[in-house]
């Protein structure tokens, strides 16, 4: 922070109070009259300092619901899971899938000399995973888009993360009615705190989804 945009308040105070008035019970009294700009000048320039950035907004939401682990922006998403902070990921959303047939999709037969062999392809192999495999997040299924994936459903800009720490000791309250144990469906977060600071922070038109995670997820 700016050392200009600190401010000694109660030497401020004391600086403004003329040398006959310095009387302790009289600085006190306005000491208390000035608590209110004091905190309103502390908030907004708080708000000032950060933006709609993910860092920003990630930091924002930790020092708000999470205030005794340290946020560290340089931390990747594995290592925020980790250390059980609020983080930020983007939204999934269905991706075009073509599926060709083996005389669409072919890779050529490269002989040792740097020649095309004539007439000679090699079909790329689909590659399969087990059951335990598909539970690895690094190991996503194919999954073909239909129509409706893009006409029908509405899809947030972006998806919150909140270890589930937070939920269990009560910090963020979620709706009873959500099941919270399931870690690939939203939650919805009761506190309305929580929606206000996302709302003034995050750019306009952009929407949510808030998520718990387990950090032995």
């Amino acid at each position: 922070m700016n050392k200009y945009t600190v401010l000694k308040w109660e030497k401020l105070l004391l600086w403004l109070i003329p040398p006959i008035l310095r009387k302790k019970t009289h600085y006190d009294w306005l000491d208390v009259l000035l608590t209110p700009l004091h905190t309103i000048y502390e908030e907004t320039l708080y708000k000032m300092q950060h933006t709609g950035q993910i860092i920003y907004l990630e930091k924002v939401l930790n020092e708000a619901y999470n205030p005794t682990k340290n946020y560290n922006p340089n931390l990747n998403t594995e290592q925020k899971r980790s250390e059980d902070l609020i983080y930020i990921d983007e939204s999934i959303k269905p991706t075009v899938q073509y599926v060709y047939l083996h005389k669409e999709y072919y890779e050529p037969v490269i002989l040792p000399d740097g020649t095309v062999a004539d007439g000679a392809l090699i079909i790329p192999q689909l590659e399969v995973f087990t059951h335990e495999e598909y539970k690895n997040r690094n190991n996503k299924p194919v999954y073909l888009a239909h129509l409706q994936d893009y006409t029908k459903i509405n899809y947030a800009n972006f998806r919150v993360f909140i270890p589930k720490s937070l939920i269990d000791n009560q910090t963020i309250i979620v709706d009873s009615n959500k099941e919270v144990s399931v870690p690939t469906e939203a939650i919805k977060v009761a506190n309305i705190e929580y929606h206000n600071l996302l709302n003034f922070y995050k750019l306009a038109g952009k929407s949510y989804e808030t998520y718990s995670y387990s950090a032995k997820d």
